[in-house]
């Protein structure tokens, strides 16, 4: 069904056409939170919070760019805001120097795409969230920092960290797979 006549038919009150951009919408919207969040339960929780926000706010869809991407937006936006609400976000910069972790580069070909997005998964709350806005969503240093109340500093730092925490995964479980055989 055209996105303008299922968000006419939701406007108008039709639950099918509410049950019907749901299930449409759920499941990359649920892997998207998952990115954000440490627990399924968190993300199905923000999952929640952003459809309530996207059937309250339906009416101020612009048919002009793609629906898709404007119920993202509402999705990221509902992630940071539960992210800033739970723990105040406290990603403070280090002074210590930073040395980068380095990868051999047929050490990450042989992971699975599975393997990669565990990994992504397992980092640190805030380089999680840092690594997703910046790597997965495309947003710059500044906008991070604007969204969360950070300095960009503060977000080069936290992506350095998740980066190199990511190195030193993968180098580990290159090394398990390459004892093991």
């Amino acid at each position: 069904m055209d996105d303008k006549i299922l968000i006419k038919k939701c406007l108008s009150g039709d639950q099918k056409a509410c049950k019907a951009l749901f299930d449409q919408y759920a499941s990359p919207m649920l892997a998207l939170c998952n990115r954000y969040f440490s627990n399924t339960s968190d993300a199905e929780d923000a999952l929640q919070e952003g459809f309530i926000k996207i059937f309250q706010n339906l009416h101020s869809w612009k048919a002009e760019g793609p629906l898709g991407a404007w119920i993202r937006k509402i999705m990221v936006n509902t992630c940071i805001s539960k992210l800033k609400s739970w723990y105040a976000i406290n990603m403070k910069s280090d002074e210590t120097t930073l040395l980068q972790e380095a990868v051999e580069p047929d050490a990450i070909s042989e992971l699975s795409y599975g393997e990669i997005e565990a990994l992504i998964n397992n980092l640190p709350q805030g380089y999680k969230t840092v690594f997703s806005l910046s790597i997965i969503e495309g947003y710059s240093y500044t906008e991070i920092a604007e969204m969360l109340n950070v300095t960009e500093s503060t977000c080069r730092s936290q992506l350095f960290k998740a980066k190199n925490y990511l190195a030193r995964q993968i180098n580990e479980l290159n090394s398990r797979l390459n004892f093991s055989l």
